[in-house]
């Protein structure tokens, strides 16, 4: 008894805890009211989207785009496989519903918004540290460059809607399965690949570059060695895209596939000037870089509200090749540290990693738009903030954890700044119509006195036939995107042969008298080295030509244009007006629409997107009658847009 009483006397040896760190009190802080937290972020982001609402469609034209696809899938049953399926195919239920109401459209965009929120925070939620999680979560709720596309008909809100749906997915069962050491029947382990890889069809079938996602997923196999799991998802997913090729080709026999449609234009120096040639590595690595820089050190840092995007000129800001390089370290970092730590995050990285690196090598640089890494945007927040949340948890430099945070204050200040003159300007707009500048108000208008004032079987040619359509009330358009040039290499080779007989009369240097009297002789213009030519048939009117203007200089052979072309080396087209015309013909173009759209939309310098007009040119200087001018919208020396008729009695052959 006594010797228990002194066992009972002696007092007990702890051990001496160390202090909890600011990580730590702020994680079980944040983890006891997670869900009051996240209603209230959540209630952010719908008011947010609330105070940005606006009403118009894009000068971009491929959310109003979707809404014509949507249309046509439903009224004509035409799938339309360019842009990516899936969406327009969901607007298209929207569609039969409500008609062409553009403001049900863009409801169905801020529910697919919420939807991506909601989803991340179920995704994320007990996996991740309940601080980045938060961030992530805080820095999205109110910022205006993000929800500006919950009241966009863009594809971004229901794209970040699935690819959140895919990391639920493969998150619930391949990454907690395996951490659990989880055991599968055969049955439940080919269901599981099936939902997985309709999960990641869902995405690509959305965008493109939803084809990232499988190289994240294949990526993340082969860092962990699991090759078993790689070789099953791989053959899962040839099988089912071969199906559901199959199933479409037996639907639609005259659809392609998706990525092909794309991909031909991608490789090229100028995607609408294929005359330019075929990029080169080294054009993909100065490529790679340019976007880098334009997406991460000017994009990246407005979105945060840490940069302006345009000068007081009117052009966008400078790049900053520091603040891109800074931003890939600390990326890595994050990917660094979780590959050990945390596999949902390391994975969460991969996917933002491989989307931004196939996005910036395949993306021509003047299609500068932030919105093409929105869909990346949390992700890069969370993979940044990572970094900085495992250096600042390593023991030396724990006393620093309050760093963590003057970021996340900078830019809250920042953005709030961003999304108050952003609701504000929202605010003033009070129709389709609020806000445009006078080179776009003049076409919206112009395309709608076409639907108004033409016939109903008249079908008229533009620029931008999706934003024709909306501005239209539903009238289809004809959209001419591109000047399509011809193989300059085979004309060369015949004329060399003797097989046509051709003058060259170069455009440089040529004055109004000169190109008025060749206006009906030219059968084609020629693009070489940035320079054009005329290519004209009539020899007679060539000899008239000479005489009549001593100083031109005229080339009759091709020995004599050789020198010209070899010069050019890959850059070199010729423009045929009849190739030109074809499409228009074919698809009983009645009428045509020419605008002054900027080129650079906040500057009126005169440069503008000349797609249209280019055509209407070269058309013009074979057939000089034949359109005629109907109407035009607009002062002449404020940003005309001009309504033609087109004469196909002045065409003098059989297209």
């Amino acid at each position: 008894m006594k010797n228990k009483k002194k066992q009972q006397a002696q007092p007990r040896i702890q051990k001496k805890q160390e202090p909890r760190t600011l990580f730590e009190k702020t994680e079980s802080f944040l983890a006891r009211y997670e869900w009051i937290w996240f209603g209230i972020l959540l209630g952010i982001t719908f008011l947010t989207s609330i105070l940005l609402y606006d009403p118009r469609v894009s000068a971009g034209g491929d959310d109003s785009a979707y809404i014509v696809m949507a249309q046509e899938f439903l009224t004509e049953f035409k799938f339309v496989n360019y842009q990516g399926p899936l969406y327009p195919i969901i607007l298209s239920m929207v569609y039969a519903i409500f008609g062409m109401s553009v403001k049900a459209f863009k409801v169905f965009s801020m529910i697919s918004m919420l939807a991506c929120v909601y989803v991340m925070f179920m995704v994320f939620r007990k996996r991740i540290p309940h601080i980045l999680l938060f961030i992530t979560l805080l820095l999205t709720s109110f910022n205006s460059h993000v929800l500006y596309f919950a009241s966009q008909t863009y594809s971004e809100a229901f794209y970040m809607f699935l690819q959140s749906l895919l990391l639920l997915v493969f998150f619930n069962l391949f990454v907690q399965r395996e951490q659990n050491h989880e055991q599968n029947t055969i049955s439940a382990e080919l269901k599981k690949y099936v939902l997985l890889v309709v999960a990641l069809l869902g995405v690509i079938l959305t965008r493109s570059v939803g084809y990232t996602l499988f190289l994240a997923i294949a990526g993340y196999f082969i860092l962990y060695g699991q090759w078993k799991k790689l070789a099953r998802f791989t053959a899962c997913f040839l099988v089912c895209f071969a199906l559901y090729q199959l199933l479409i080709s037996l639907i639609w026999s005259d659809v392609s596939i998706q990525a092909s449609n794309q991909g031909s234009g991608l490789l090229n120096k100028d995607f609408y000037r294929p005359e330019y040639g075929r990029e080169d590595l080294a054009g993909f690595v100065e490529r790679f870089w340019t976007n880098s820089n334009q997406y991460i050190s000017r994009f990246f840092m407005v979105m945060l509200g840490q940069r302006e995007t345009y000068t007081p000129e009117g052009f966008y800001v400078e790049t900053k090749p520091a603040i891109t390089i800074f931003v890939y370290l600390l990326g890595l970092t994050g990917l660094w540290f979780s590959y050990k730590q945390n596999k949902y995050l390391f994975f969460s990285g991969i996917v933002v990693g491989i989307f931004l690196a196939v996005t910036f090598l395949v993306l021509q640089t003047v299609w500068n738009q932030y919105r093409l890494i929105v869909p990346a945007y949390s992700l890069m927040i969370l993979l940044l903030f990572s970094g900085i949340y495992y250096v600042l948890s390593l023991p030396k430099l724990r006393s620093f954890q309050f760093l963590m945070f003057v970021p996340v204050v900078i830019i809250c200040f920042s953005m709030l700044t961003d999304t108050s003159e952003a609701s504000k300007q929202a605010g003033k707009l009070k129709n389709e119509y609020s806000g445009l500048t006078p080179d776009w108000l003049n076409y919206a208008k112009a395309s709608a006195w076409a639907a108004k004032n033409l016939p109903e079987e008249a079908l008229v040619a533009c620029r931008k036939p999706s934003i024709s359509t909306i501005y239209g009330n539903g009238k289809k358009f004809f959209g001419i995107f591109r000047v399509n040039s011809g193989n300059f290499d085979a004309f060369y080779e015949r004329w060399e042969t003797d097989s046509l007989s051709f003058s060259i009369v170069p455009f440089e240097g040529m004055n109004n008298q000169i190109y008025s009297a060749i206006l009906g002789q030219s059968e084609a213009r020629i693009y070489l080295a940035e320079k054009y030519y005329f290519a004209i048939k009539n020899q007679e009117f060539v000899r008239q030509l000479s005489n009549h203007f001593e100083n031109l200089k005229i080339i009759t052979s091709p020995h004599e244009f050789s020198p010209i072309v070899k010069q050019a080396g890959t850059q070199k087209g010729i423009f045929y007006p009849d190739s030109l015309l074809a499409p228009m013909r074919k698809a009983n173009v009645t009428h045509l629409i020419t605008a002054q759209l900027r080129l650079n939309p906040n500057i009126k310098d005169g440069q503008i997107i000349n797609t249209v007009e280019r055509v209407a040119s070269f058309i013009q200087e074979k057939y000089p009658n034949i359109f005629h001018r109907l109407i035009q919208i607009g002062a002449p020396d404020d940003e005309p847009a001009d309504v033609y008729q087109i004469n196909w009695d002045a065409v003098k052959i059989e297209l």
